[in-house]
């Protein structure tokens, strides 16, 4: 009777260990390098991270690397709130922030800060771990290159690369709205809809295009009021947005 109970109990937690496991967070990236003028003395990429679990989530985020050139330092910074640069570990605890509820959307960013008398021209190398109480041994590594270039002007921007994604427009939108992606180079694009439990909801585009710029339409008639996210993959890119359906 004990060795079946044992295999009864084994199988239970066998079942229940994968649930343990499941994603909670989605993170949201508008781009992680950038190129800025020598001379920038504050640099922001911001991103954000998305409660996709059916549970309060405790959102926490560590640096794991940060290659600085000389005189530089890099914060991380929760909405407005901007911690110290020896800080390299920061969470959404009381008092000053509170959890993430279902469906919740977390701002959070990268600054650097360069030395712009001593040393302004460099490239800092960042990297931050995103995690959950919940989940803590489950992390998400997002690695941030920041590079200040003599050759570019005040008003001029480097591109990232030549792969984007647009935010849609219009958004919010009822029920139809474009979605603008460019592709660098020819590859196999995959563009498709999730709701906030990252559960597929539509496949735009999944079909082998040539390099340019390219539209879609999306119709949400069919589906809920509520946020949507959308990614747009190809060769080694892959970028997603966020998207309101309002009825």
């Amino acid at each position: 009777m004990k060795v079946i109970f044992k295999k009864f109990l084994f199988i239970i937690l066998f079942l229940l260990a994968p649930l343990s496991f499941a994603q909670d967070i989605q993170i949201i990236t508008y781009g992680l390098t950038k190129y800025e003028p020598a001379g920038t003395y504050e640099i922001v990429i911001d991103f954000e991270v998305v409660n996709i679990s059916q549970f309060e989530q405790t959102v926490f985020e560590v640096r794991t690397l940060d290659s600085l050139p000389s005189g530089w330092t890099s914060s991380m910074c929760i909405g407005e709130f901007c911690f110290s640069s020896e800080t390299d570990s920061i969470a959404t605890t009381p008092p000053l922030f509170t959890p993430l509820q279902p469906g919740d959307t977390l701002a959070t960013s990268v600054h650097v800060f360069t030395d712009t008398l001593a040393n302004p021209i460099g490239t800092a190398y960042v990297q931050i771990e995103v995690g959950t109480f919940h989940n803590p041994e489950i992390r998400y590594p997002i690695d941030f290159v920041i590079t200040t270039d003599p050759s570019i002007g005040v008003n001029e921007t480097l591109p990232i690369n030549s792969y984007s994604l647009s935010q849609n427009y219009p958004n919010p939108f009822n029920p139809s709205t474009k979605i603008n992606y460019n592709v660098g180079e020819p590859g196999f694009v995959k563009l498709k809809v999730y709701n906030v439990l990252g559960v597929e909801v539509a496949t735009l585009i999944n079909e082998q295009k040539f390099a340019g710029n390219y539209t879609v339409d999306f119709d949400g008639s069919r589906l809920s009021s509520g946020v949507y996210f959308y990614s747009l993959s190809v060769n080694n890119f892959t970028q997603t947005r966020k998207m309101i359906l309002e009825k």
